[in-house]
């Protein structure tokens, strides 16, 4: 493992970028966010996916010469279509979208179809944030997750994340409908480790920490068992209905590697109704009570959602990025 300053990894994958017909704009865009995911501890979905980003647009799957649309509006929503753009670009206009509207309106929702992999659903919740506005975004994948009961995969680890500012900074959830992510478990498989807890089954149907043999089967644990199958589906209802896209099963049957995604971006401008310094004092009281959680015996320390992340980006950008060496090399080879 080797350490790189952020803005050394920035202009890296915006080098690269630029060599694939990106356009100054989206390449700065796309390269500041995948490295901040990795500068704040998601590396599964920052550095470590960008050579698959690329390989994506070498395959047409991703195209960077396309621009979103608007295709139908009432009031406060909208549905667009991203034309198979650039997901974090894509991502980013349409919350930005949902924040104008909710500013007009007090809510806004954007549902985006024909989009791709927007890479960690927690950087729309910091930008709705950073607005001062509560956020709730979610969206579908291909097929990856068996029902409940099931042994074949027909629903979505579908993402969803919600934010709410404070003063402390964003609490922020940003989970999938599995217990770890696809990009948890290659990342330990990548280190060489178990996963903490049961991470899904393996191909004889028993519960495993190995992250190849629930690679292997298709697996995963669902978040809740059945009440975390049953979100997913109902994620995957609302994306895919709303935006007119394809569903979980729509996205399965496209040719190549996943995408042709459909998304659902939420912006609540709740302070037209709840006064800043109300709603912070009811936040930091929720924060304090939860922080004086008892610990258990295993537990190092009780921490409030996004605290992590918070604290992850201050060592980094001190110490640099850890970056596997491997994964380093496979980037400045894209050339």
């Amino acid at each position: 493992m080797i350490r790189i300053p952020f803005e050394d990894v920035r202009l890296e994958l915006r080098r690269v970028l630029l060599t694939r017909n990106c356009s100054e704009e989206k390449a700065d865009k796309v390269a500041h966010e995948m490295t901040r995911n990795s500068l704040e501890g998601v590396y599964t979905h920052g550095i470590n996916r960008f050579a698959r980003l690329v390989r994506n647009i070498e395959e047409g799957i991703v195209r960077v010469d396309v621009m979103l649309t608007v295709v139908n509006a009432f009031g406060a929503i909208e549905n667009c279509d991203g034309h198979l753009g650039l997901g974090i670009v894509n991502a980013s206009w349409a919350m930005d979208r949902s924040i104008r509207l909710a500013g007009q309106y007090g809510i806004g929702l954007v549902a985006l179809r024909n989009t791709n992999h927007w890479l960690r659903a927690a950087t729309y919740g910091y930008q709705a944030a950073e607005a001062g506005m509560a956020a709730i975004c979610f969206g579908n994948t291909m097929p990856n997750m068996p029902a409940w009961g099931a042994v074949d995969s027909r629903i979505g680890n579908n993402p969803m994340a919600l934010a709410f500012p404070g003063p402390r900074g964003a609490v922020i959830v940003d989970m999938a409908m599995s217990q770890f992510s696809y990009g948890a478990l290659e990342k330990a498989l990548l280190e060489g480790k178990q996963m903490p807890v049961d991470a899904g089954f393996d191909t004889q149907g028993r519960l495993t920490r190995e992250p190849a043999e629930v690679i292997a089967s298709g697996r995963p644990l669902q978040v809740g068992y059945w009440k975390g199958a049953r979100l997913s589906f109902l994620l995957d209802v609302f994306t895919s209905c709303i935006s007119l896209g394809n569903s979980v099963s729509a996205v399965g049957r496209l040719p190549g590697n996943e995408h042709g995604l459909s998304q659902v971006f939420i912006a609540i401008h709740y302070r037209s109704i709840a006064p800043e310094k109300e709603a912070d004092a009811i936040l930091e009281g929720a924060l304090l009570d939860l922080l004086r959680s008892e610990k258990d015996k295993d537990t190092d320390r009780i921490t409030w959602p996004g605290l992590r992340a918070i604290e992850t980006r201050e060592k980094n950008l001190a110490q640099g990025i850890p970056v596997d060496e491997r994964v380093w090399a496979e980037i400045r080879a894209l050339g």
